[in-house]
């Protein structure tokens, strides 16, 4: 097994668009180059980065559609089907609960039950056996919200690449 050595060099300054990008996240988001991964852990800091991300672009998300969209204690499954139905919504391909299940290889009865909430919350419609976003995804200040999160991926690109060609 081979372990990646050569992270602990040190980093140049946090550039001003990453700051943007990760500001609203907290510091310990923006200071990956102050961290010194186990070198136990294989692809370490790639990996860091990756967790940075999917956790800021799951704030994000939280944050937009506000605490009774994560409430749920099983809110990665309830964001992780919600996002399904939007991007067949946007494919104008409503989807069937049974549909959802296999692609997203959950239970029905689970997928059924958070499609449910959605529905009260207004986040998502039925359409006969079918289930598509409503007009409630179209949050406020939401050009802004979705550059911010181009931000963090292009950043995170970014530092991936950087790590790729140092090793």
């Amino acid at each position: 097994m081979e372990i990646q050595k050569g992270h602990h060099a040190a980093r140049p300054r946090v550039a001003e668009h990453e700051a943007h990008a990760w500001h609203e996240t907290g510091s310990d988001f923006i200071l990956v180059e102050d961290f010194h991964p186990p070198p136990r852990i294989e692809w370490a800091r790639e990996r860091m980065l990756m967790c940075r991300l999917y956790i800021g672009l799951i704030r994000s998300i939280s944050e937009d559609y506000g605490a009774a969209f994560a409430a749920h204690s099983d809110s990665s499954t309830f964001r992780m089907i919600g996002i399904y139905v939007f991007l067949r919504a946007v494919m104008c391909s409503p989807v069937s609960a049974s549909k959802i299940a296999n692609t997203l290889k959950l239970p029905r009865v689970v997928v059924v039950r958070r499609l449910q909430e959605m529905v009260k919350q207004g986040y998502v419609e039925r359409v006969g056996n079918a289930y598509r976003a409503t007009d409630k995804v179209n949050v406020p200040d939401l050009k802004n919200k979705l550059q911010r999160r181009i931000d963090m991926i292009m950043e995170t690109a970014r530092k991936l690449s950087e790590l790729g060609e140092s090793n």
